[in-house]
Order: structure tokens, then sequence, then C-alpha cells
């Protein structure tokens, strides 16, 4: 998996800070034993996890009581797609990486309505 993908901070009151994610899965939380901690109290000890399928990302909720949101949509499980804000607790993520159509070089096809 050659994915070179990475979370950015988007909190007005800290200064930018950009987590890089490899290895697969990986679990963000507030507790000690999580992969990636966020220090936000209304983060779960183990809130959620992102995983990479076939070069798309995806996020579960680990069952946390204040819920994992994408675009501000509350979501169990969900991908990922580059520009895409990730919510949990109060913290807000930029997802940002190259989609594997962008890196191969192919082309997505056009959608005809």
């Amino acid at each position: 998996m050659s994915l070179a993908a990475k979370l950015i901070t988007q909190d007005p009151f800290v200064s930018s800070c950009e987590i890089a994610l490899t290895d697969f899965p990986l679990h963000l939380g507030r507790g000690p034993e999580s992969d990636v901690q966020v220090g936000d109290r209304w983060v779960s000890r183990d809130h959620c996890e992102i995983d990479c399928v076939d070069d798309v990302l995806l996020v579960r909720d680990l069952g946390s009581k204040h819920g994992t949101f994408v675009n501000g949509r509350s979501v169990l499980e969900a991908e990922l797609r580059p520009g895409d804000l990730l919510n949990i607790g109060i913290t807000r993520f930029l997802v940002d990486y190259e989609p594997a159509a962008v890196r191969t070089g192919r082309q997505e096809p056009a959608l005809v309505s």
C-alpha cells in the first residue's frame, strides 16, 4: 500500500498539525493505547478507526459516546475522500491524500446526467 495520507488539524486556536496515516488500521482516541491520541475531552478513549482498503480510506466509529462525523454528517462507517472534514469530539481534521486514479494517471469516468 503506497497511499501517502494525512490528517491536518483545523482548529483556529491551535497551530496546524499534520498526522501521517500509516500502518493501517489506525485508532484515534483519548486513551493511551490509541495510535493517535487526541487531547479532547469529548473524544472517547477508543473513538474511531481509519483503515485503507484498495487505496481508499475508511473511517469507522468504535461506539464513541459523541459520534464520528464526516462533512457534518454522523457516520458509523464512511469513505474519507480528499478534502473531507472529519470531526471527533470538537476536534476537526482535513483529510489529505491523492486518490489512486490521480497517482496512476487514470481519469475517473465522467458522470452523465
